[in-house]
């Protein structure tokens, strides 16, 4: 019988901002999770992106060593510094986004949300009413260990040592009289030693197997937000630039949605605008165009965004905000004799 390494999942990332793959992180695979693959024969590859696992199957493509029922656990550690600027990030900040195939096993739930830790940490109480019960589960909703604050003004944090636990989800249950307040965490070592950003868990499943391997995609959104030309005059007066516009001439050769623009004169910028004096000085002027609706960050540009004074055109490609760019204020300068 003979026998052949074929891709048995694979794991990626996909940004609305690029047109390609998203390729902002590392793929990091801790310790047990290594341990696990080296016994089941499965091997991970990295390639343009994508993360495939693969094990030795044969001519049938069942894997030789049985292989369902098996996690594997994987962290994400982000190599691009300005990845917040494009990105639309709907999790809280310092928690860390847990991916997992527990509802449909070759499609990935939404994220939840988890703060990751090592085996020993400690928890800080929200309730001030004693008694206050401290109790730590595991995903099987196992009592692992619980702790008790009896004393009215004892606040300070309760510890665990959770070492020689299997790693992995726990819940943390602040229980005082009948009220209980619980809170996601992740055990992870080696992932909180990287840094990680993300946790993709992905437990093995009968159904890889046919009719394709499946490819867990990790999808985030770009990011939106007011596009904001500030057009500044030297020897200009606010009459003057009165006279300019901005318009997405670009839009239909591009087969895009047209950005329009609303002009917003020198003395009626919002508090959220940049201020008139921090631009100008004697002698400019100032007038802003700001985009009606908010506009997606995108690696492609957008053409044909203009600066026109009345029918002629100015300038014919305004700029646009670039990933090392916090927000989408862009400051033209103009200036004539």
């Amino acid at each position: 019988m003979s026998s052949s390494f074929g891709i048995l999942f694979s794991v990626q990332i996909a940004h609305a901002y690029y047109t390609g793959t998203c390729q902002d992180f590392e793929f990091i695979i801790p310790a047990d999770s290594s341990r696990i693959l080296r016994e089941r024969r499965i091997i991970a590859r990295i390639d343009k992106g994508i993360c495939y696992f693969l094990c030795e199957k044969n001519e049938l493509g069942v894997p030789l060593i049985a292989v369902s029922g098996t996690t594997i656990r994987i962290g994400l550690k982000l190599t691009n510094p300005y990845f917040s600027n494009i990105t639309k990030l709907d999790f809280k900040e310092g928690t860390t986004p847990l991916y997992r195939n527990l509802s449909a096993p070759t499609a990935l739930d939404l994220p939840v949300e988890v703060l990751l830790t090592r085996a020993i940490f400690s928890y800080t109480l929200t309730k001030i009413t004693r008694p206050v019960a401290v109790s730590v589960k595991d995903s099987q909703n196992n009592i692992l260990q619980t702790e008790t604050v009896s004393e009215l003004l004892d606040t300070t944090p309760v510890s665990f040592d959770l070492t020689g636990f299997p790693q992995g989800l726990i819940t943390v249950n602040e229980k005082q009289g009948s009220s209980t307040k619980k809170s996601l965490w992740y055990i992870e070592q080696d992932l909180v030693r990287q840094q990680t950003f993300a946790i993709v868990e992905i437990n093995i499943s009968d159904a890889f197997f046919t009719p394709s391997p499946p490819r867990f995609t990790l999808n985030f959104a770009a990011r939106a937000e007011t596009l904001k030309y500030y057009v500044v005059g030297k020897n200009y007066t606010s009459s003057e630039l009165n006279h300019l516009s901005v318009s997405d001439a670009g839009y239909n050769e591009d087969a895009r949605p047209q950005v329009l623009f609303t002009k917003v004169g020198q003395g009626s910028f919002a508090a959220t605008d940049i201020s008139p004096s921090q631009l100008t000085d004697t002698g400019s002027a100032v007038i802003l165009f700001k985009s009606q609706n908010p506009v997606t960050r995108l690696e492609k540009a957008r053409r044909k965004i203009q600066l026109s004074k009345n029918a002629d055109v100015i300038l014919k490609h305004l700029p646009l905000p670039g990933i090392e760019r916090p927000n989408s204020d862009i400051i033209i300068q103009i200036s004539k004799p």
